[in-house]
């Protein structure tokens, strides 16, 4: 078949479709090179309606009557779920699904074994040093996932939120222009609704995943209440003893203590204080201090170790009498820590007598691994609405969007747009103040601040935002530390433990602390921080992808490169990431997993379970609360520091230069995207950009797989 266009070349929609490539190959198409040496903007006429693709324009590129009916609807018939970036879609739903499977068996698997009480769950029972452990890898694993859940659903809203040509040559028509390659409220406004609606479902159901997630599974901690018996030798030999002004039960107590005394764990002054000078006693009941010296009654008093729920916290420095007449232990200067009893140095006194030895009742310990079944269901149902999008977003989303830069390059390229033409070296910032005039500009060597492709004031807002949040970060942990001890060094606050449970560190506000209302309220409590620094973390993520994305922009201006697309050919590379490249998303990534996790050290929530003198659990003393670590909160202020720094550090570094900051603007990068008419198929090869054409002081400069030459200062191009 023999075509030959003249003159000013039809429009789209009476171009015949025909014709083949082995036409073009075989020279079959005769098509008439322009006269002049000289790059001219080919006239276009173009109305802002729905229909954009249909209108006239008036062209001599030849690509026009090949590429458009042929190309593009060739690559929309071929277009396949398992291609370009469905394919890494599918590797997100796999995930998700995989993570909703787990969760699921989890939940089902525990009700069914150890039943539900009150909403609340048990998955296991163990020694309290094994669930705690258990407990911390458990939480580990929870920031695991929910960052890589919180990343599989960015990797599909940005796919959702990337325009097609379509919709970016009708934004262009009316003179504004989409981002590529980033996330963008902006592409919002113009993609197809249900695109727009399926983003904001992923967007919404991320957020009871940061508020909840972390402390769907908890420790529960054990907390018995017990009798201390200061006696003497005689007592342990079975002597008669008497105990004025106490109960029944009192007397009961202390008869089988004595009775059942040769089941008694004999404990050195020293163990003892490490087994009962701590917060909460789980494994041990009753004790026995045997003290020196001869008494005529061998029980010189007992004390009874209360909850006390007023105060959240043990009694540990008084004592607690039944009643006037009953003898009591007095204890100077007693302290809950053992640290202090341990590192004084000081012989151990009980009744103004020194502390032989003392017997303890040894009793199981059952602290419990547990979940909440209301947040277990929230998180399985945003987790099951995570995969209905993505698979919804791969079944229906067949048209090929430009996700990455090489995406946008090549469609430019192919089908060049008209409404950029004659704009070859116009920048983002030309663009936000208005369209342009297709008019000859003068070239200004420049190195552009990174921050400058993210924007200054979003840039600046972002690193602002983090400061606030530090600054709110240290006043807490300023009001922790002088709420928790009087000693603010380091090597006290390392003592009290990294995400330890202790009297002192528990939130005494005025939130429920139990039943349902308890558990809901103090969850949102503990993980309303976590909500605020997954927002951090999209943002610094958003700003790093604009860093990354200018950075492999630029380099087009020094080397020749193959375009990275997401469905490849000739030359074309493949990718494995939309626009951030692993060396920024490994780092950020692992920050993300870091910070979220100590953060869910810093504020946790707390269950105690309290456990009376008859090991029966005591319902109206067990609770629910919010706790907090000095040493985690300081860590996490250190490392936050540390973001901000890095930030603002690679802000301020500089672009090589060579070529105009584009950014993510679709008109500047279409603009760069004008080559000489007799490139063919340049979208397939590698390229640089550069000066393609100078006629009579008057240059044009664009993307090409031929040798092109750095554009000479205060040069005119168009």
């Amino acid at each position: 078949m023999n075509v030959e266009v003249w003159g000013p070349s039809p429009t789209i929609s009476s171009i015949t479709t025909r014709s083949s490539d082995a036409d073009f190959l075989a020279g079959n198409i005769d098509l008439r090179r322009w006269e002049s040496p000289e790059w001219k903007a080919p006239p276009v006429s173009f109305k802002c309606t729905d229909d954009v693709l249909s209108l006239k324009q008036e062209r001599k590129n030849p690509r026009s009557t090949k590429s458009f009916n042929v190309s593009v609807n060739k690559r929309i018939r071929n277009i396949k779920w398992c291609n370009g970036w469905h394919l890494g879609a599918v590797y997100c739903c796999v995930f998700v699904a995989a993570s909703l499977f787990l969760n699921l068996t989890v939940t089902i698997w525990a009700s069914k074994k150890f039943g539900l009480s009150a909403g609340i769950g048990t998955i296991h029972r163990d020694a309290c040093p094994v669930i705690k452990k258990i407990g911390l890898w458990v939480h580990i694993a929870i920031n695991i996932l929910s960052t890589i859940l919180l990343g599989a659903s960015n990797y599909c809203m940005q796919c959702l939120c990337s325009p097609t040509r379509k919709e970016v040559d009708k934004a262009h028509a009316c003179n504004t222009w989409l981002d590529i390659g980033i996330q963008s409220f902006r592409n919002l406004r113009k993609v197809r609704r249900s695109r727009a609606i399926l983003w904001l479902l992923l967007a919404v159901s991320s957020i009871p995943l940061h508020l909840m997630f972390n402390s769907a599974i908890f420790v529960s901690l054990t907390a018995n209440e017990y009798i201390v018996a200061a006696v003497t030798e005689d007592f342990v030999n079975g002597a008669n003893w008497t105990l004025d002004g106490s109960n029944d039960f009192h007397h009961l107590a202390v008869s089988q203590m004595q009775h059942n005394i040769s089941s008694y764990d004999r404990l050195e002054p020293e163990d003892w204080i490490r087994a009962y000078g701590v917060d909460y006693v789980s494994s041990r009941r009753h004790t026995l201090v045997i003290v020196s010296g001869q008494n005529p009654d061998p029980l010189l008093g007992i004390l009874d170790w209360l909850y006390d729920d007023s105060q959240n916290s043990w009694v540990c420095g008084t004592t607690q009498g039944l009643n006037n007449t009953l003898q009591t232990i007095p204890i100077d200067d007693f302290d809950c820590s053992i640290k202090v009893a341990l590192y004084e140095n000081e012989a151990f006194l009980m009744a103004d007598r020194k502390v032989e030895y003392c017997l303890s009742q040894k009793v199981e310990d059952q602290c419990r691994l547990q979940f909440a079944v209301p947040i277990m269901i929230a998180v399985l149902t945003c987790n099951f609405v995570k995969l209905l999008c993505m698979v919804v977003t791969i079944w229906i989303c067949r048209e090929p969007t430009l996700v990455t830069l090489g995406d946008a390059l090549s469609s430019f390229l192919e089908i060049p747009d008209q409404n950029t033409a004659g704009m070859c070296i116009a920048t983002k910032k030309d663009f936000e103040h208005g369209w342009p005039d297709a008019e000859p500009k003068q070239w200004h060597v420049k190195k552009h601040f990174r921050y400058e492709a993210v924007g200054f004031y979003r840039w600046i807002g972002s690193n602002i935002m983090c400061a606030i949040a530090l600054v709110a970060l240290g006043l807490a942990l300023k009001y922790a530390i002088h709420y928790t001890t009087t000693a603010s060094d380091v090597k006290t606050l390392w003592g009290l433990g990294f995400g330890t449970i202790t009297s002192s560190s528990l939130i005494r506000w005025s939130t429920p602390i139990r039943g349902s209302s308890g558990l809901m309220k103090n969850i949102l409590l503990a993980n309303s921080p976590q909500l605020i620094l997954s927002l951090l973390y999209i943002i610094y993520n958003r700003m790093y992808t604009c860093i990354s994305f200018s950075t492999e922009w630029h380099d087009l201006a020094h080397r020749q490169i193959p375009l990275r697309v997401t469905s490849p050919r000739g030359s074309q590379r493949s990718t494995y990431f939309l626009s951030l490249p692993y060396r920024y998303l490994v780092p950020i990534s692992l920050v993300s997993i870091t910070t979220h996790w100590i953060l869910s050290e810093s504020l946790f929530l707390v269950s105690i379970d309290v456990y009376d003198e008859h090991r029966v659990r005591d319902c109206s003393q067990s609770m629910l609360t919010c706790g907090f670590s000095c040493i985690a909160l300081i860590l996490l202020v250190g490392i936050g520091w540390l973001v901000l720094i890095v930030g603002l550090g690679m802000g301020l570094r500089r672009y090589d230069g060579g070529m105009p900051l584009a950014g993510s603007c679709s008109a500047a990068l279409s603009a760069s995207c004008h080559a000489l008419e007799d490139e063919w198929e340049i979208a397939l090869v590698p390229l640089k950009w550069g000066v393609v054409n100078s006629h009579q002081g008057l240059g044009h400069c664009a993307l090409s797989g031929r040798y092109v030459s750095t554009p000479p200062i205060s040069r005119w191009y168009r």
